[in-house]
């Protein structure tokens, strides 16, 4: 109805709307009429395997997390905040933790290798194409013929401005939050200290929205 608001879609919604959109060959489908139509229509056929797709993540040792640290994510970023923002205030613990995370997000970008993020999708969108995919755990090397459309997903969800990162970062996101920490010190006086950064980190992807979890 229009002046009603709607609510915003889940990621898991999201994901299946975007194996909706693979799977009807929709192309183009925000400037498509009938491409919009199939997939609004058709992606609740592929929740179940959006919501597959985010535990088979989590079982590899990723999660799923908006670029933008919430209000949540910061405020359990560090047990200790209290001593830090009474130097830094409010609005410069929010920058603080937000140039920290953002910068070790921004590592495992440029470094990353995708192939086994790549191949989970791939794998989700070949069990969502067959009609007896999905009872089926035994797989041949076809499911790579949906690389391409994994990829593409990938993108679109990064679009949205969420990521899918390891659930504890590698060394090389650790180095580049020490190097960001570096450029507060003067303020945070907390220090440049790998430990702290690494802990700083999983406090933060541990309190993620809750629809950026694998449902049980």
């Amino acid at each position: 109805m229009r002046g009603m608001r709607q609510e915003q879609p889940t990621m898991v919604q999201q994901m299946a709307k975007q194996f909706a959109k693979f799977l009807n060959n929709v192309q183009g489908s925000s400037n498509d009429l009938l491409g919009s139509f199939l997939v609004e229509n058709e992606w609740d056929r592929y929740e179940e395997d959006a919501k597959d797709t985010t535990r088979s993540l989590e079982l590899a040792g990723f999660v799923l997390g908006p670029m933008v640290p919430t209000d949540k994510m910061i405020a359990n970023a560090d047990r200790d905040i209290s001593s830090a923002s009474s130097l830094m205030g409010q609005k410069g613990v929010r920058t603080y933790i937000t140039a920290v995370y953002t910068a070790m997000i921004e590592d495992w970008q440029r470094r990353r290798d995708p192939n086994l993020i790549l191949d989970i999708f791939a794998l989700a969108l070949a069990r969502a194409s067959a009609p007896g995919g999905r009872s089926s755990n035994s797989f041949d090397s076809s499911y790579r013929r949906f690389m391409k459309s994994a990829d593409e997903i990938l993108k679109e969800i990064e679009k949205t401005g969420y990521i899918i990162l390891p659930d504890e970062p590698t060394s090389e996101m650790v180095s580049a939050g020490v190097s960001e920490t570096a450029n507060h010190v003067s303020k945070t006086q907390i220090g440049a200290d790998p430990k702290y950064v690494e802990k700083l980190f999983v406090n933060v992807i541990d309190n993620r929205p809750d629809d950026c979890r694998a449902p049980n």
